[in-house]
């Protein structure tokens, strides 16, 4: 058993999310900072998505996705959530299981083209490393067998493919493994003819790309780019301080014709959705991503051979002017700091009014009360009175009176004497 030390537990958004300690990729960073992971992308998939639907989450790694479909779909839908490595499969099920989540079945696999087993490298837990980027398509390709390696930090595991899985009905298909997303769409092909699922496929470079691309045309999808921000400026934890700078991730949605998702939806500020027709439209897609830049464009063959004079005109570019925009960005944070403030302001200045009128109004009703008090005194008095003008009135109407009035008039002779 290894040491606690190795994990750590954050909030978040949909859950209690156990990490990896030494995990030093954007995922672990952003449930650090934020609270959440890829939450713009999130809300994306989860307009497509009801209660009572199932969803399959391919490359579920810790559960930060899985968490969040199984909240929205509730106790009558279903997530099917598959994860190949085997450290990262205990912490989703621990996730799951922590969670109370009753509606979530996992699988230690691979999601492929075939059923059979695998041997793939470990990722080592102990050595910081970006964990959620690992990619297995190092180690085998569609149709190829796997070329085994020696070590001990390698391991069997099952690979499924998507049409295996006894599911009755499919809403939406997340895919993110690296690379690897065209091999699990080979393998999905009779569960997306036969439910029509929304495809939300990765997608981090052009020849990646282009191969999900004709996979989803050939099954009669309509295909768009999702190009995303990085950064939630509304995240869970409310933090202001933004590590992903203008970073966007892209992925490819497939939808069918016949029952489009996202027929009518309302794209956000976040975010784009381009229509891809043609190679030329991906490339497009890709060049909306700053990061596409160093993390792929500059490794390729072509800027090693002398390719990269466009590459660095684009970055001189966004160089000159980098501080007109860091300086738009500082006044429109400002300007949010000083709005929130003036709300501030406004809201203690209501509530001291809404404390004095609080006082005020008590004041009226003890007055109200004086008042009611003293009238109903006035009204005891008058009353009184008049009982004892009755009765003095009957003194002098009765027998008695009128006898001793001799007495009376003689005692008052006396007295004036």
């Amino acid at each position: 058993m290894q040491s606690d030390n190795l994990f750590e537990t954050v909030d978040t958004r949909h859950g209690r999310v156990t990490l990896f300690a030494n995990d030093t990729g954007a995922i672990s960073d952003s449930l650090r900072l934020y609270g959440e992971w890829a939450q713009n992308e999130l809300s994306f998939m989860l307009s497509m998505v009801h209660p009572g639907d199932t969803v399959i989450d391919v490359g579920g790694y810790i559960g930060t996705h899985t968490l969040a479909f199984a909240r929205h779909v509730g106790e009558h839908g279903h997530v099917v959530t598959i994860e190949a490595q085997a450290r990262s499969f205990e912490l989703l099920s621990r996730n799951i299981q922590d969670n109370g989540l009753t509606n979530v079945r996992a699988e230690n696999a691979i999601a492929s083209e075939v059923g059979k087993e695998e041997h793939i490298p470990a990722i080592d837990i102990e050595t910081p490393a970006s964990y959620g980027s690992a990619s297995l398509r190092d180690v085998f390709v569609p149709g190829a067998g796997h070329q085994e390696s020696s070590g001990a930090a390698e391991f069997w595991v099952k690979s499924i493919a998507l049409d295996e899985l006894p599911v009755a009905s499919c809403a939406l298909v997340k895919i993110d493994v690296e690379g690897m997303e065209d091999m699990v769409l080979r393998g999905a092909g009779e569960l997306i003819r036969r439910h029509e699922p929304a495809i939300y496929a990765e997608c981090n470079s052009l020849e990646d790309g282009l191969r999900c691309f004709r996979l989803l045309r050939e099954y009669g999808y309509r295909v768009r780019a999702h190009v995303v921000l990085a950064f939630n400026e509304d995240n869970f934890l409310h933090c202001s301080r933004n590590v992903f700078m203008g970073a966007r991730e892209v992925a490819l949605v497939g939808t069918s014709e016949a029952s489009d998702p996202l027929e009518g939806y309302s794209v956000r500020p976040c975010e784009l959705l381009l229509d891809i027709e043609t190679a030329d439209d991906l490339a497009l897609a890709l060049l909306n991503k700053p990061q596409y830049d160093h993390e792929v464009l500059r490794a390729s063959a072509a800027a090693r051979s002398g390719g990269v004079a466009a590459l660095d005109a684009a970055v001189a570019l966004r160089e000159s002017v980098r501080p007109a925009a860091e300086k738009e960005e500082r006044i429109v944070r400002d300007l949010k700091e000083q709005h929130a403030q003036e709300l501030d302001q406004r809201e203690r200045k209501i509530a001291e009014m809404a404390e004095e009128n609080s006082r005020l109004r008590a004041e009226v009703v003890q007055l109200r009360a004086e008042v009611v008090h003293a009238t109903e005194s006035e009204r005891s008095a008058r009353e009184a009175s008049a009982e004892l003008t009755r009765t003095v009135e009957q003194v002098r109407q009765s027998l008695s009176w009128r006898l001793t009035a001799p007495l009376r008039a003689l005692s008052k002779k006396n007295t004036d004497r």
